[in-house]
């Protein structure tokens, strides 16, 4: 079994980027460069199929300039048997990228390929998903787990909430989350017998492809200091449980309302008429278009995006918002309708220009799409949520039925709570590593009782073990504006940051005064947590 990883050239993790004083892009001049480190896992994840005797071949593959040669390089230090350069100076954008790597799979045919879930520059989620749909392959997204038996990949991808597991059939697509596994360090060994193994050069236009983009950006500049046209035709895809809509839905219709021109929205489900009729009450949506059967019942993306395909006709916009299942059919929606996908809106500047944010919220990209169609996933704190109610749309059924067979739903673990979902919660009170261990959580329970609060964590508590990985606040896990946000022992990482940045009031509490945490904080308290809170608790 051959196994084709895609990986990217991007700045090192740890490195804070800074805006070029034109607003033309962000200074790279001598700034180290690192294997994306989703990509990392990528890797880590093939050569572990390779070492458990499940692959016989692996394959690391890059699309960019020839700097990228020294990134390949690390990729076969760690493991893989050759590596593939696709050599171009455009500035490839994600359809672009898929392009290519369809094309490289026409000659490869590789039995799985397995992508990182994102790049921590464009931060864009999308090229996994754009290549399974241009291949025709069924996809794994977001995987926390893979096994491969009888000619299919199990994968138990993280999902709003908790955990879905899906099987696939081979040639798959599978992109990796960070609870994949720990990538291994290159040994010094390993380093010097990387630099024997292949490394093959190709062109896009020797593979017969167009990598030009579609996408101008036209203004890329520092997030904003925190403070406390023509008419359009737009199809909102719904975000919801078979039962009830999602607050992140009515966010996404904020921002079809700031493009302007008629609104419908589109839900696709199994048993979902209380959701058709809560979309319909809301204030401004013109119609709702229902696709109920049980095909999409468990929001499998490739039937999801080929019934997204077939309702685009006539729509100059398509909208999601910016979840993990909106993250996994929207792309294949794009890459089916041949056009760019702008993903994680922070705000419209224009029917084609959009905002949104890049290097973990470190920079603001202004964007234009220039395709007939633009297909936009919309950040779940861009815009407060439209109202409830007011409305009064049509509801018309879709007789559509698509049932792609190449996956199947096998299991949810969904994580049940009496508190509020951290993405719709007022107030949230979030822990970290100082929190020491996952016992003591319950120190922020009574608090958060007392408040209506939800609870959240940073990835630092997540990784160690402390708490569920649906309660990571941040870049990789769930991005937040409450009203109120309480950071608890977190030291305020870059990551964390990105995630809770736009919550109208910061409380930190912290022992280290110097923290970062405090840089962003509106009150501070430099104390010790497990004196403070049995206090702060005692107050309320």
């Amino acid at each position: 079994m051959k196994v084709l990883v895609p990986v990217k050239r991007v700045v090192d993790y740890n490195v804070k980027v800074r805006v070029k004083p034109d607003n033309t892009g962000v200074d790279l001049s001598n700034v180290k460069m690192s294997v994306n480190p989703f990509c990392e896992i990528a890797i880590e994840e093939a050569v572990r199929l390779k070492e458990a005797g499940t692959a016989t071949e692996v394959v690391a593959v890059s699309v960019g300039s020839s700097a990228c040669q020294e990134q390949l390089r690390t990729c076969l230090a760690l493991g893989a048997d050759r590596a593939v350069l696709i050599e171009t100076d455009e500035d490839v954008q994600p359809l672009g990228i898929a392009r290519a790597l369809q094309a490289l799979q026409a000659k490869e045919n590789a039995d799985i390929v397995i992508f990182g879930k994102q790049s921590i520059d464009g931060d864009n989620s999308q090229t996994g998903q754009m290549f399974a749909a241009l291949t025709g392959m069924g996809q794994g997204t977001f995987a926390s787990e893979l096994n491969i038996e009888d000619g299919k990949a199990q994968v138990i991808r993280e999902i709003d909430g908790g955990l879905q597991t899906v099987k696939v059939s081979l040639p798959a697509v599978v992109t990796t989350d960070l609870r994949l596994n720990e990538p291994r360090y290159a040994s010094l060994p390993n380093i010097m017998k990387a630099k024997k193994k292949p490394l093959d050069t190709t062109t896009p236009d020797e593979l017969g492809v167009d990598v030009k983009p579609t996408v101008e950006t036209l203004r890329v500049e520092p997030p904003a200091e925190r403070e406390a046209g023509n008419l359009m035709s737009i199809l909102v895809v719904a975000e919801h449980d078979n039962s009830e809509l999602k607050p992140a839905t009515r966010v996404a219709l904020a921002a079809a309302a700031a493009i302007g021109g008629d609104v419908d929205v589109l839900v696709a489900g199994a048993g979902v008429d209380a959701v058709a009729s809560q979309a319909a009450a809301i204030a401004g949506v013109n119609k709702v278009l229902v696709a109920d059967n049980a095909v999409y019942a468990n929001q499998l993306p490739e039937n999801v995006a080929a019934l997204v395909v077939e309702a685009a006709s006539g729509y100059s916009h398509i909208l999601c918002a910016h979840t993990t299942n909106g993250k996994n059919f929207m792309p294949r929606v794009a890459a089916n309708l041949g056009v760019a996908m702008i993903s994680d809106i922070v705000s419209v500047e224009s029917e084609d220009t959009f905002k949104r944010p890049i290097y973990a919220g470190n920079a603001i990209a202004t964007v234009k799409a220039n395709d007939a169609v633009k297909v936009v996933s919309v950040r779940g704190t861009a815009y407060d949520p439209v109202a409830a109610e007011g409305g009064s749309a049509s509801i018309e059924a879709l007789d559509n039925v698509t049932d792609a067979g190449v996956s199947e739903f096998v299991s949810e673990e969904v994580v049940k709570s009496e508190r509020p979902e951290l993405t719709s919660a007022g107030i949230i009170i979030s822990g970290g590593r100082g929190m020491q261990s996952g016992d003591n959580f319950v120190l922020l329970e009574g608090i958060a009782d007392k408040l209506g609060a939800a609870i959240g964590a940073s990835r630092a508590a997540v990784d160690a073990g402390f708490v569920p990985n649906d309660m990571q606040v941040g870049q990789t896990g769930k991005i937040v504006a409450p009203d109120l946000y309480i950071a608890v022992g977190i030291s305020g990482a870059i990551q964390h940051l990105a995630g809770m940045k736009d919550s109208k009031v910061i409380v930190a509490i912290n022992k280290d005064e110097d923290a970062p945490i405090f840089q962003v904080a509106d009150y501070g308290l430099v104390a010790d947590l497990f004196k403070a809170l049995p206090e702060l608790e005692a107050l309320l």
